[in-house]
């Protein structure tokens, strides 16, 4: 069995330590079983829940073999559209990484400019960075 790390938000915390909370109080002074069958009903139903709100391409499947088809090539259509545009960013780093090699070259070589063509490089860079947003 895998293990599964998701972050919890505080609001949802909360909102399950109340929702227990109730189930405790309703269940005040009876048996054990009363309580935990409520507490299972409860977790079963918050899952249900949660998968009903998420819908992950493929998990779900139509008895119409034609919205299989639009399915399909909606899925295809965004794939092929995501590869070209990973494929632009790739081809433009590269680029950059190539003027980044040719400006390092120009300093290694005792070569100097006050810096013109660094600050050129850096700026050049720091768009990417910018686009792309943190690495974590």
């Amino acid at each position: 069995m895998g293990s599964y790390h998701v972050r919890v938000d505080l609001v949802e915390q909360d909102l399950a330590a109340a929702e227990l909370d109730d189930i405790a109080l309703a269940h005040d002074g009876q048996p054990w079983a009363a309580w935990r069958d409520a507490v299972l009903t409860w977790h079963a139903d918050a899952v249900a829940h949660a998968r009903a709100e998420t819908w992950v391409p493929g998990m779900a499947r139509s008895p119409d073999p034609a919205v299989e088809e639009t399915l399909r090539r909606f899925y295809h259509h965004h794939i092929r559209l995501t590869i070209s545009q990973l494929r632009a960013e790739n081809m433009e780093l590269r680029r950059k990484l190539v003027d980044a090699l040719s400006c390092a070259r120009f300093y290694a070589s005792g070569a100097s400019d006050a810096g013109a063509r660094a600050t050129r490089m850096i700026t050049a860079l720091e768009s990417v960075v910018a686009k792309t947003g943190p690495s974590h």
